[in-house]
């Protein structure tokens, strides 16, 4: 797969395969629809560059898009697209539109036993991994990502109690900004379940990949994981899983890693508590992979016209021992708190609030940088898929040792969304 074509092609394929397939809902009783829409918005911003400049614009979006699905006893397919347009009434930037693409699908070559599973996902995400700067900016700091996905897979129930997955993945990660690094992963993988009990599952997984960047170097890796999942009570249950990761780059070096996921989900109604901690590698554009420690723990609970949520969490971001030639290693702390809810304020009208405290401790030049950032709106449903929402946001950054890390950000939106 030539990852230069990754872009609007996944969607003109999409659509030709369900133009193919619509026919034969009637053969095979396939519940499947097409659904046009479009989403059309105003935003005022007073940093459209998301830095020291605070230049101010007017934003026009208008996202024309469709919904998908076709089920049918031998295939799934599901596809969200929308074409992404914007004005900038001060001529910030002369031309920007991008894509959103979410796409799957599901063929059932050989029921219950072999498939044949498929995924491109196109979307704007954020070229520094440590922070997530949509919320500041439609283009500031960012790229067009697109990520596709090939993998025929093995079901096998060599018992009642035993289930066993194998098959191998196709993975082409592709960026528009020349800065970030493309790449293609080939990967074999196993994965094993035991059912002890309805309530006590041991899971094990291996895989092994061979990941190639544009630029860097070349190397194999091997994930090991091991673990139990009990449901100890009605909607609570623990899990954890542990192992090693190990990476072996062309250049000769050789990197070791634990790796671990383990959680725990208490319900006592109203209320839910999560805890989780993880330590696995994550995607990046400006560095082919870099190794995740997170830490979080949150409190949702169910209000009778809304929720609200408490969530605290620390995650660590590493990539100086993976042996990865980069420009851009993350060396990142982070600590991070956020209360948030929503609430049926009337009848068909819902209100948001999110309060967000970050600190940022950038270890390459030992500078923390602190970020508080609100998030609330209105949000109005008209009926027959009709709706319209007014949002502001708040971002405030402030270093005494990154300059740059020293400014504030106010966006208004007013947006209206229609399905037909």
């Amino acid at each position: 797969m030539n990852c230069t074509i990754l872009g609007p092609r996944p969607f003109l394929s999409g659509t030709a395969c369900y133009l193919m397939l619509l026919s034969a809902t009637q053969v095979f009783g396939a519940d499947s629809y097409i659904k046009p829409k479009i989403t059309v918005s105003e935003e005022y911003t007073d940093n459209v560059f998301d830095d020291l400049t605070n230049k101010s614009d007017f934003i026009t979006r208008v996202q024309p898009g469709l919904l998908l699905k076709y089920s049918a006893p031998l295939w799934d397919w599901n596809l969200d697209y929308a074409y992404d347009y914007r004005y900038y009434a001060k001529g910030s930037r002369a031309h920007d539109s991008t894509q959103n693409i979410n796409g799957t699908g599901l063929v059932k070559i050989i029921d219950e036993k072999l498939f044949l599973e498929l995924s491109d996902v196109y979307s704007r995400v954020s070229l520094d991994v440590a922070r997530n700067t949509t919320n500041e900016s439609l283009f500031a700091q960012q790229t067009d990502q697109n990520v596709g996905s090939v993998s025929p897979y093995l079901v096998l129930h060599p018992s009642g109690q035993l289930t066993l997955k194998t098959g191998y993945r196709y993975t082409n990660t592709w960026y528009k900004d020349p800065q970030a690094i493309p790449n293609q992963v080939n990967a074999g993988f196993f994965n094993s379940s035991y059912e002890f009990s309805p309530k006590f599952f041991m899971t094990g997984d291996y895989t092994f990949s061979r990941e190639i960047p544009r630029r860097g170097l070349t190397f194999n890796r091997q994930e090991a994981y091991l673990g139990p999942r009990y449901e100890y009570a009605d909607k609570s249950f623990v899990f954890a899983k542990g192992g090693v990761i190990a990476t072996d780059f062309d250049g000769g070096s050789h990197q070791v890693d634990p790796t671990w996921n383990a959680g725990l989900t208490h319900t006592f109604d109203p209320v839910t508590a999560n805890l989780s901690t993880g330590a696995t590698y994550t995607a990046d554009p400006l560095g082919t992979s870099t190794l995740q420690t997170s830490y979080s723990a949150s409190l949702t609970k169910i209000l009778q016209r809304g929720s609200l949520t408490l969530q605290g969490s620390y995650v660590k971001l590493s990539t100086e021992s993976t042996g990865v030639v980069s420009g851009n290693n993350q060396d990142n702390n982070t600590y991070s708190g956020s209360l948030g809810g929503t609430y049926e304020l009337l009848m068909d009208l819902t209100g948001n609030l999110g309060l967000t405290y970050q600190k940022y401790h950038d270890l390459n030049v030992d500078g923390t940088t602190d970020r508080y950032f609100v998030d609330c709106g209105l949000n109005y449903n008209f009926g027959r898929d009709l709706t319209a929402g007014l949002s502001y946001k708040y971002s405030d950054y402030s270093s005494a040792v990154i300059a740059q890390d020293n400014r504030r950000v106010n966006r208004v939106i007013l947006e209206a969304k229609k399905v037909f």
